[in-house]
């Protein structure tokens, strides 16, 4: 069981500045775009978005929960949600950089990155391209056989593929970056992305609201509150010794008595099996609790 610690719990939950969050895109949407995002979502209570997410799900144990999320207007409080995730699929524009045999340099004129007659936004999305086809590196990654939309950049819809001179035909053919001939490839196609709906669930009208909230909703113990045996002291002092970034307090199965106590104060106890049920390496992540006055997010992992 790892413990890490939780320096400022009301303001690590609480999401106030939307631009911190990617896309996950090779080139990020707009902080402006992601700004509008957050405002529609608290303004109108549900907001749809690709690739983007503001609030996460997670698996404890073999149970899907929603790791607690909240958010503000300034004037009031919000817990964001999860509602709905589904694949959808778009006609997007992707370039990349398909990697080629060294033999296949003769006859070719490559280009040498900087490309210094490209825009400055075609100069990032080249980057992020030979990020994608790892060109500094040996061996670079052979691309063209990844699914669409994981070969280089996507040109979504805050991406504007008009303004780009890399679609639909590169001005160059070939790059040559350090022993890596790459050949330049602009295709449209049928691409897969996430989509997300949250909602935003009001749940006060002051910060001392929010932090009750937090307290009843997402604290699963105050250990100061309840009594505790020696063996299960042992188990968190051990577990919040904070070597080097978090604690960790180990055992071999069968479960002690100690860590049976704790876990039974952070409500996880009923959702683990016996040791030899398992098959994998699974965890029980986001259990917050205070203990010895401070906040601490403690984590389950089971080993086999």
């Amino acid at each position: 069981m790892s413990a890490y610690s939780v320096k400022e719990p009301f303001k690590t939950l609480l999401l106030t500045d939307p631009t911190g969050h990617r896309a996950q895109f090779a080139i990020d949407y707009p902080d402006e775009y992601k700004r509008t995002v957050y405002d529609e979502l608290l303004a109108s209570g549900s907001v749809t978005v690709l690739n983007y997410q503001l609030a996460y799900e997670y698996e404890f144990g073999s149970e899907q929960r929603e790791r607690p999320q909240f958010g503000t207007d300034g004037d009031r409080y919000y817990q964001i949600h999860v509602d709905t995730v589904r694949t959808v699929e778009r006609d997007w524009w992707e370039f990349y950089l398909d990697l080629q045999n060294a033999e296949q340099s003769d006859g070719t004129d490559p280009v040498t990155a900087p490309i210094t007659s490209l825009s400055d936004r075609d100069q990032q999305i080249l980057q992020q391209a030979m990020e994608a086809a790892a060109a500094d590196r040996d061996p670079a990654i052979d691309v063209g056989d990844q699914k669409p939309g994981s070969r280089g950049v996507t040109y979504h819809h805050h991406l504007d593929s008009e303004a780009s001179d890399l679609v639909p035909s590169p001005p160059f053919e070939y790059l040559q970056h350090n022993d890596h001939l790459f050949q330049a490839r602009s295709k449209q196609e049928t691409i897969p992305v996430t989509e997300r709906t949250f909602t935003a669930e009001q749940i006060g009208k002051s910060r001392s609201e929010y932090e009750q909230h937090v307290r009843d909703g997402v604290l699963e113990v105050d250990f100061s509150t309840v009594s505790l045996s020696s063996e299960a002291t042992d188990v968190l002092d051990t577990a919040t010794d904070g070597r080097p970034v978090s604690g960790f307090y180990e055992e071999s199965p069968p479960m002690s008595d100690g860590l049976d106590a704790v876990l039974t104060q952070l409500n996880a106890v009923d959702h683990i099996r016996e040791h030899s049920d398992y098959e994998k390496y699974t965890t029980f992540p986001n259990m917050y609790a205070i203990y010895d006055g401070s906040w601490y997010e403690f984590e389950l992992a089971v080993y086999l």
